[in-house]
């Protein structure tokens, strides 16, 4: 029985084996089949379509991976559909295989995403729809999510039930549009009635308080409801409460709506009366509410008098006041409550003398020079703290990484007539250790960079001192310029062996570069108006290069500098192979119109004509107004147009002549819309693909200056390019023509090129050259300003006169090394220029006299040399025997100023000015110049620093007989003086 059983068994087994065994080759057969059937399959066709519409768009179709005539493949069909779902534009992707004769077609179905770009309010809204907009913005985001359309319904209606409209109803709806593809949220609104206040219930905490609250909030019945309202009365209501010294009152609302309308209840806690005391040794009056902030936080808890005792404490003490303390004691007499600060300020220290032993590498004199510790000055333990501090850091950054500083201080014995006065004497004892060099400096792990290489980005080398900080920072170097060449999972360890008692180092780096990432694909979205190819042309990561770190952060610094995108945000995705990824670029376009409006007053002295037709120096209020229109990335391409218009209305002497040139009684001044200026331009950025700008304007302009007024029509066209960093250059044809009216200058005076051209062309070429280190354009404090301007006139170029004309302007700031921030700044001005000969009905022009009026060299103003009134700086050369200026062919201008911060805002300045003008170039002569001094204030506003000067000639010339020139001037204008 158990044979014939035991045999059954192994003909079953043989059975499964069998069949297992047929199985297996069938399968064989079939993924073989398989295999060379889809080896075989050809793409034939790929279409991409979009709601039923073909798409052509290069940049959709540059994502796939499936390509026309190569064999079929899943993963890259997989790899296309990745591509195209990550440019977030699409809320479905879908591929279809279609049989075709030669092949198989590949249909790519895009559904694409309707993000909504609008707020929309239908109905009976009631409320102002911008705010109800405004709301949904700040609360849900610029571009609100489908997701969050509920939790939006829910919002408005507690937003509708606070204004007063309990009975409120929203319905949501989606209105989808196309091309381009956009979708706009609407709200469906049915207000309802608003409820009016019909009962106000005042409930005070403190049933004490019943009849001592002082008034009550203005919340009357009849109003309609409205939350925010009633909250700002609350809040106006507790604002004169803590005024009086209830600084811990507090005050809330809640509302309930019935059919006749809305039951108020306010509920009041008015708290103590609360009053601050200082007892014991007094502390400055403007500095008790800062250090004891009790009425600027409206409260009176433990933390905030703690901190108050400690800011008092550590106020002192940085003072020289060691041993102070503060102690706060409360005390509450029926509902007035007195807080009083126990100041004890102790004996004042002061810092006898400093010595430093045990320095054998480091003298003596550069130490205290780091410390920045003088004798006589407070003591305070957390300055000796911070020099023993920087004494330790400037040992180990020389090498000795040993290095010890131990401070010992030592209070003198005090004097019986100053016993208040503590003289301290500080010790600095320390213990160098032994000092190491770097021995040697090893790689392992390079493969991808030479040794050569790495050690040129490092500052670390052998020989020098070493330093751990100069390590780390070589460390970081490596690994950037790895990450910089698409190694982004570098790992550079630093590894120091310290040899023969410390004082050689063998620093060693371990290098584990990883693999290198390449860009993939470079995904542009959410560019609307602007081009992919402007997007592009600022990119410095490209396919196929390394996916570069510095090289992507450069790329949304250029971007952003573009100024046409909100946001600009290029992040990496992940490709199917770990040596490539996908560069997704997401923009947000600004804007592109833009509209400027506004005004101001313009305050200074000006030469105005007085009796006998000589010059006055008046002080005059000009209002103006300005009108800017700006249209930017026209076209897609980063063009820009921009239309600028301003008018002053200026007080104008009107003089009359029997010659129509020479000075008369001046009639009546009057107020007129006389000056003003259009300014238009049109910009080209990145001309023929390279870094040159082109710039077109036009201007139209009438002005008033000292000794004339003029119109002027002027075309120009220039370009310009930044060629690093700090150097830039341009290059710019011109041309203007200007006339000359209400010349203050009699026949004698005018110069002989007005007289023949008062209405002059020019047709000019000029060149520039800037040369720019500064750190702040507003405000430097550090750096240099170069500018080198040259003009090119002759009649050759359509010029009725010829001339040519070189302007240098020299400007350097340096911070000098004090508490507060102190910049002393220096400026040179020189100019000269020479006017060709030129000869009129057989009349030659003197060479001082062939430059016209708009081209000469004027000086003395708010700009150039303070103390004189604009354009007045001169002398009986330049000035008129009447007091009118008429510039020169030269110009010297020197600045000196030192600018000193007050406080945040408020800057003080003293200065140095000198210059003059010369009727020719070859007249330049310092011993001529003439000198103004002057102090004057900075506010830093929000508009730029608003500047006050007064500036005080150094000499007065007599240059109206019988009168003397003004000794001060006052300028009032934004911006540094240069």
């Amino acid at each position: 029985m158990k044979s014939e059983l035991k045999a059954q068994k192994s003909k079953v087994t043989l059975q499964v084996l069998l069949h297992l065994l047929v199985s297996f080759a069938f399968f064989l057969l079939t993924f073989a089949s398989s295999a060379s059937a889809q080896q075989a399959t050809t793409i034939a066709e790929v279409r991409v379509e979009q709601e039923g519409q073909p798409v052509t768009d290069p940049q959709i179709l540059g994502l796939l991976e499936t390509t026309v005539g190569e064999p079929l493949s899943v993963a890259d069909v997989r790899e296309s559909m990745r591509h195209l779902t990550s440019l977030n534009r699409y809320d479905d992707v879908q591929v279809f295989e279609e049989a075709m004769a030669n092949g198989v077609r590949l249909r790519y179905l895009l559904y694409p995403l309707h993000p909504i770009d609008h707020v929309d309010f239908k109905g009976m809204v009631a409320l102002n729809e911008s705010d109800l907009r405004r709301f949904v913005t700040e609360r849900f985001g610029v571009v609100p999510q489908a997701s969050k359309v509920d939790a939006i319904v829910d919002a408005l209606k507690a937003t509708y039930r606070s204004r007063g409209f309990p009975q409120a109803q929203i319905t949501s709806h989606i209105e989808e549009s196309h091309a381009p593809d956009r979708a706009t949220l609407v709200f469906e609104v049915q207000a309802g009635p608003r409820a009016l206040i019909h009962d106000v219930k005042f409930d005070q905490v403190d049933p004490r308080e019943q009849n001592t609250l002082i008034g009550l909030p203005a919340v009357r019945v009849g109003q309609p409801y409205d939350a925010d309202a009633v909250n700002k009365e609350l809040q106006r209501y507790l604002d004169a409460l803590r005024a009086r010294g209830y600084y811990e009152a507090r005050a809330s609302q809640s509302a309930s709506f019935a059919p006749e309308g809305a039951t108020v209840t306010v509920t009041v806690a008015r708290g103590p009366k609360v009053s601050i005391a200082f007892a014991g040794d007094p502390l400055p009056p403007n500095e008790r509410a800062r250090l004891v902030p009790i009425r600027a936080e409206g409260s009176v808890d433990q933390d905030l008098l703690e901190d108050a005792q400690n800011d008092i404490e550590e106020y002192l003490r940085v003072r020289g006041y060691r041993d102070a303390r503060a102690e706060y004691t409360p005390e509450q007499q029926a509902d007035q409550l007195t807080i009083t600060f126990q100041v004890t300020r102790g004996p004042h220290y002061t810092i006898d003398d400093i010595k430093i032993s045990g320095n054998m590498s480091v003298g003596a004199q550069e130490l205290q020079q780091a410390m920045r510790l003088k004798s006589g000055e407070p003591f305070a333990q957390t300055s000796i703290n911070g020099a023993a501090g920087t004494i330790r850091n400037l040992y180990r950054s020389r090498g000795f990484t040993r290095a010890t500083v131990q401070v010992n201080t030592a209070v003198l014995p005090a004097d019986a007539d100053a016993a208040s006065e503590r003289r301290v004497e500080v010790s600095f004892t320390i213990g160098e250790g032994p000092r190491a060099v770097v021995r040697s400096i090893a790689f392992m792990g390079n493969q991808v960079f030479g040794e050569a290489q790495l050690r040129s980005v490092m500052t670390t080398a052998t020989g020098r001192p070493y330093t751990e900080v100069a390590v780390t920072s070589d460390r970081d170097r490596i690994e950037l310029e790895y990450r910089n060449a698409g190694y982004d999972s570098v790992v550079v360890e630093p590894n120091v062996m310290l040899a023969d008692n410390d004082t050689q180092a063998d620093v060693r780096f371990m290098i584990t570069e990883g693999p290198q990432v390449l860009v993939g694909h470079v995904i542009i979205v959410g560019n609307q108006r602007t081009s992919t190819r402007t997007i592009e042309r600022e990119l410095l990561l490209k396919p196929g290069q390394p996916l570069g770190y510095s090289a992507r952060i450069e790329s949304q610094q250029r971007l952003s500098a573009l100024g046409l995108f909100r946001r600009v945000r290029i992040d990496e995705l992940q490709h199917a192979g770990e040596s490539r990824r996908d560069v997704m670029v997401q923009v947000e376009e600004a804007p592109p119109t833009t509209i400027g409006v506004g005004g101001g007053v313009e305050v200074g002295a000006r030469l105005r004509s007085g009796t006998g037709g000589t010059a006055e120096e008046r002080y005059e209020f000009v209002p103006r107004g300005f009108l800017e229109y700006g249209r930017r990335n026209m076209w897609g391409k980063n063009r820009s147009i921009n239309v600028f218009s301003r008018v002053s209305l200026r007080s104008r002497d009107i003089v009359l002549s029997e010659s129509g040139l020479s000075l008369v009684e001046p009639a009546e001044s009057r107020y007129g819309f006389n000056e003003y200026r259009l300014y238009g331009t049109y910009r080209e950025p990145k001309i023929f693909g390279t870094r040159a700008d082109v710039l077109l304007t036009g201007i139209v302009d009438q002005a008033i200056r000292s000794s004339f007024n003029f119109r002027t029509r002027e075309l120009r066209a220039e370009t310009g390019m930044r060629v690093s960093q700090r150097y830039s250059v341009a290059g710019r044809y011109t041309l203007e023509r200007t006339e000359l009216f209400d010349e203050q200058f009699t026949a004698d005076e005018a110069p002989l090129i007005d007289r023949l051209f008062p209405q002059v062309r020019l047709s000019k070429w000029s060149a520039t050259a800037i040369r720019d280190t500064r750190d702040d354009v507003l405000d430097p404090s550090n750096g240099r300003w170069f500018i080198l301007d040259a003009d090119f006139a002759t009649r050759s170029l359509g010029s009725q006169v010829g001339f040519a004309k070189t302007y240098l302007q020299a400007f350097s700031y340096k911070r000098l090394p004090s508490a507060r921030r102190t910049v002393i700044a220096l400026a040179g001005r020189l100019g000269a220029a020479h006017g060709f000969p030129r000869a009129v009905n057989g009349e030659e022009i003197p060479p001082s006299e062939r430059l016209p009026a708009s081209e000469r060299f004027f000086a003395g103003g708010d700009t150039t040399v303070r103390g004189f009134t604009l354009d007045r700086l001169g002398n009986a050369e330049t000035i008129t025997p009447s007091g009118f200026p008429k510039g020169g062919n030269g110009v010297i201008i020197l600045n000196a100023e030192l600018r000193v911060n007050m406080t945040q805002s408020i800057q003080a300045v003293g200065f140095l000015d000198g210059g003059n003008v010369y009727p020719k170039a070859s007249d330049f002569d310092l011993t001529d110049m003439r000198g103004a001094y002057g102090f004057g204030a900075r506010y830093r506003s929000p508009v730029g620093p608003i500047r006050i000067d007064l500036g005080f000639k150094m000499s007065r010339l007599e240059l109206v007989p019988g009168r003397k020139e003004r000794g001060n001037v006052l300028h009032i204008s934004l911006g540094q003086a240069f």
